[in-house]
């Protein structure tokens, strides 16, 4: 069984939305002077590949704290390969035809799924042109996220490989995504989470992952955090 990060490290040229502050580190001790190395980091909860929890869009919604490590645990995993350029919108037909290439019935592939990744290859993006990963990334349609709440409930997460599930510069549908991924409905599954910025440069639909665990910083009261993804493949 292979291991694999899912996940990029953190550090000061990592690529933030636009308006965040980017992440810093200084030395506050050293071991020259004080026998021991200590540093302070500087970042905002959404820098680098992070997850976001419903208290993120919805009021009283839960924070990243409250998840428990069993809620962090996954067991089926399905990768979907997505053509998605500049400000694509992804909708169903998107996931479809993703299901066709594998010569699959989408509700097949989706029936127990329990984190849906979306690999758009946006990510080719985040180390050779920055501004178009931050300014142009593909987003999910709202319509989509209220799809797959309603029709396959054992999803509890989805991930993608862009700086946002929404895309730049599209307020409007930046809050209506976000906010159909976590209001509680009884039509619905559980809020979803969702980790953004995800590092999948070692991955395709070819690729099984035979569990998947998302540890987020442990910081009380955020609605967020960056975490560490890892994926142990077959």
């Amino acid at each position: 069984m292979e291991y694999i990060y899912l996940s990029y490290a953190l550090e000061e040229d990592t690529p933030v939305h636009i308006g965040l502050k980017k992440p810093s580190t200084s030395q506050n001790n050293t071991i020259y002077n004080n026998g021991y190395n200590t540093y302070l980091i500087c970042a905002e909860n959404h820098s680098g590949t992070h997850v976001d929890a419903p208290a993120h869009f919805i009021e009283g919604g839960k924070n990243i704290s409250e998840y428990g490590p069993e809620d962090l645990v996954f067991n089926n995993i399905l990768i979907l390969d997505i053509l998605a350029d500049s400000k694509k919108q992804i909708a169903l037909d998107d996931l479809l035809w993703a299901a066709d290439n594998l010569k699959k019935n989408l509700k097949e592939l989706m029936e127990k799924t329990d984190f849906l990744i979306l690999n758009t290859g946006f990510h080719t993006y985040r180390h050779n042109n920055i501004e178009k990963y931050l300014r142009e990334n593909p987003g999910i349609k709202p319509d989509l996220i209220k799809y797959l709440r309603q029709y396959y409930p054992s999803i509890r997460a989805i991930g993608i490989d862009s700086i946002s599930i929404s895309t730049f510069n599209d307020s409007k549908n930046a809050i209506l995504t976000h906010q159909m991924a976590f209001v509680t409905d009884d039509n619905y599954g559980e809020p979803l989470l969702l980790v953004e910025d995800m590092d999948l440069n070692k991955l395709s639909s070819s690729k099984i992952i035979k569990k998947l665990m998302v540890i987020p910083w442990q910081v009380k009261n955020v609605d967020s955090a960056p975490c560490t993804v890892i994926a142990y493949l077959d």
